[in-house]
């Protein structure tokens, strides 16, 4: 385990609460060890936490590099099923995947799927989720050794014009699916998330980049009409409690400024990728 983890954590959550997580941490690590025997290489912070913006509210963003491709992941379905019982909040907001170390090494493989467990989940599955220049960026400019050996110098170089063109894609998309299933968006929970999100893929596309969503959603109130800026900090506000909101549907309002919303940062990222 890194011994200064928790002097890395505790600005972002205190003391208490850093000490906490790094226990839930080391029990991750030890059970990716166990499960993976050689092939684990380390585990590694990323996401808000490893950036430094993380508060009480974040999700565990980790990767664990192998040296392996895992056809199967084995003894750690097992493990991803028993951690939310450990007696910690964290243990229940752990998001990340494995991520062979000879992926992270070509720009090819992007988009490869791997194995995942999503935050508050206790399942494995094969997704692309982290497998993205986003990702990879944090990784290895950002990424927070937890145990094992540092994997960052394996790491492809992530360019800001690949950030950009990704952030471009990723506003496409989420307009797309908008359009295409607007009740995927249209929650207490959904509707949020898509403002912060936005905010974030329109800062990548801006500054070729990457921060936190919240960060970037302060950021975003000075690079967007001002109409915008009140749905802007209600998303900001809405961070608490992410969970209460997801089955409860989001007020019509709030939903037809997002869909607004989502149309100005295509048009906004659009231009700037074509800079």
């Amino acid at each position: 385990m890194d011994t200064g983890l928790q002097h890395h954590l505790e600005p972002q959550l205190g003391p208490a609460s850093a000490a906490e997580l790094v226990d839930v941490l080391d029990e991750l690590a030890t059970g990716a060890q166990r499960a993976l025997g050689a092939s684990f290489l380390g585990l590694h912070l990323v996401g808000s936490l490893a950036l430094r913006r993380g508060d009480e509210h974040s999700d565990v963003d980790f990767l664990v590099v192998t040296a392996d491709r895992l056809d199967d992941p084995g003894a750690l379905r097992d493990l991803h099923a028993l951690l939310p019982d450990l007696l910690s909040a964290w243990a229940s907001h752990l998001e990340g995947s494995y991520a062979p170390v000879g992926d992270l090494a070509s720009p090819m493989t992007l988009g490869r799927r791997w194995w995942y467990v999503d935050n508050g989940s206790r399942e494995l599955v094969l997704s692309d989720h982290d497998n993205n220049a986003h990702a990879r960026w944090v990784l290895r400019e950002h990424g927070r050794l937890v145990a094992g050996s540092d994997a960052r110098e394996s790491v492809a170089e992530i360019s800001s014009g690949m950030l950009r063109a990704e952030a471009v894609g990723t506003a496409r998309a989420v307009a797309e699916l908008w359009e295409d299933e607007p009740a995927t968006y249209a929650t207490a929970w959904g509707q949020p998330f898509v403002v912060l999100t936005l905010c974030r893929v329109l800062y990548t596309a801006t500054e070729g980049g990457v921060t936190d969503k919240t960060s970037a959603a302060r950021w975003a109130k000075d690079h967007v009409p001002a109409r915008f800026a009140t749905l802007i900090d209600d998303a900001i506000a809405s961070r608490p409690d992410p969970w209460e909101r997801v089955h409860r549907p989001a007020a019509a309002a709030a939903v037809a400024a997002t869909r607004d919303f989502v149309w100005e940062v295509v048009g906004l990222v659009g231009r700037t990728g074509a800079d």
